[in-house]
């Protein structure tokens, strides 16, 4: 070997060992950035402002909240505190129930960004995106499809209190027919990332239990499914699941006491997946076409949350006045967009704002299973509240003047003094 190129070749190694050194240590900073609290939250008194409960329509005046141990501990003026509760005066502000996104990718595409690009996401698990949720009063996150094994190491860091951010719920792959979205030739959009698979590609319902029930073990929260298949005029065709897959994939994850979102893409297969059992439609009657009654009629039988993820469908908010006016529960998740965006698309759509906040609280949390400890202000349930400075029933745009967020009783956000 020549001694010109003995010398290209070694400053090539100490590039490499220089590049590979500095993004080491940008990773370990990175990591560091936005830990958890794994402390007891602290006793926390909201007194003063307006009161937006989420249990009906009507804002009321705030009688006093008392947080205490991560939870509602008491409402109404007789609640006792302790010396050491943290005073929060939410004067001339409104206090709502958390946000909840339902349909989110927590690790976004991996084609994008390739084996770099998810090594370096399932190393630092994203700590801007995790504050940039908590600072838009988002405290609950949905998350339909990532890599498996990274968006469950982050779920479970989240919960042991080593990581901040809103609470992950997360469905781990997609179930989807072989070559089906979002696996088009068959090939898995995470073959080339870090984590694990991304989609789960079967049309045999006996292959499916047995990867629900692996998954269970594993610790998701819930399943998607893709039935999203033969092509109206001008859009592409792509497999799809046989019916009698979709329902053994609702019947083995109600077994587990999992949620089920269907995303559907032509007209009929929202109704057809409602009556399959699915929990939540995501994106539902698609590319501009206006619902049936007979779907509306079927979605509302069967208590289905749809979630149109206006942000990414053209058109669909068209059909907001038809699906309020049949009674069928609407959530709020955005695909990968700006949640408060979809706030606004909704209002813009028709529906009012008092409705679309019950939308992003209440609603989200019957889609989660979570009806029992989120969504609303109740006495028991879990402690994640937001403040805002506005009235947000008569106007959503103003959810996004985030003065508090309070994430299982404890301050995690706090804008009174002009920091956070």
């Amino acid at each position: 070997m020549s001694v010109k190129r003995l010398a290209l070749y070694t400053a090539l190694a100490f590039l490499v060992a220089a590049l590979i050194g500095g993004a080491a240590l940008v990773v370990a900073y990175e990591r560091t950035l936005y830990a958890g609290d794994d402390s007891p939250p602290a006793e926390i008194v909201i007194r003063g402002g307006t009161l937006f409960a989420a249990t009906g329509r009507l804002p009321v005046e705030n009688p006093g909240i008392v947080l205490r141990d991560g939870r509602i501990a008491c409402i109404g003026r007789q609640c006792e505190t302790s010396a050491a509760a943290i005073e929060l005066d939410a004067s001339g502000l409104a206090i709502l129930p958390g946000l909840i996104e339902l349909h989110g990718h927590f690790y976004g595409s991996r084609d994008a960004r390739g084996m770099l690009g998810a090594i370096w996401d399932a190393v630092r698990m994203r700590p801007g995106l995790r504050r940039a949720l908590l600072e838009a009063g988002v405290t609950s996150y949905r998350d339909l499809g990532s890599p498996r094994d990274a968006i469950l190491e982050t779920r479970r860091a989240l919960a042991a209190g080593e990581l901040g951010g809103p609470r992950l719920f997360t469905a781990g792959p997609i179930f989807t027919a072989p070559g089906g979205h979002p696996a088009y030739g068959g090939r898995d959009p995470n073959v080339t990332g870090f984590g694990g698979p991304m989609t789960f590609q079967s049309d045999d319902p006996e292959a499916v239990r047995a990867e629900i029930g692996r998954l269970a073990a594993e610790g998701v929260d819930g399943i998607k499914a893709v039935f999203h298949g033969p092509a109206e005029p001008g859009q592409p065709s792509l497999p799809t699941l046989s019916l009698e897959t979709l329902r053994a994939i609702v019947a083995e994850a109600r077994r587990h006491d999992l949620w089920v979102a269907v995303h559907v893409g032509p007209l009929g297969e929202s109704a057809a997946a409602a009556e399959a059992g699915a929990t939540t439609i995501e994106h539902g009657v698609r590319n501009g076409n206006a619902i049936d009654e007979a779907t509306l009629e079927t979605l509302r039988k069967h208590e289905i949350v749809y979630v149109p993820t206006l942000g990414q469908e053209p058109g669909a908010e068209k059909n907001i006045p038809a699906l309020l006016a049949a009674g069928v529960t609407i959530g709020v998740g955005t695909d990968v967009a700006d949640y408060h965006d979809e706030l606004a698309r909704l209002a813009d759509a028709g529906m009012p704002a008092a409705d679309v906040l019950l939308a992003a609280t209440r609603n989200g949390a019957r889609a989660l299973l979570r009806a029992d400890e989120l969504g609303t202000i109740e006495e028991g349930k879990r402690a994640d509240l937001i403040v805002v400075d506005g009235e947000p029933w008569n106007d959503v745009r103003d959810l996004r003047a985030v003065v508090a967020v309070i994430r299982g009783g404890r301050l995690v956000v706090d804008r009174r003094g002009g920091g956070s």
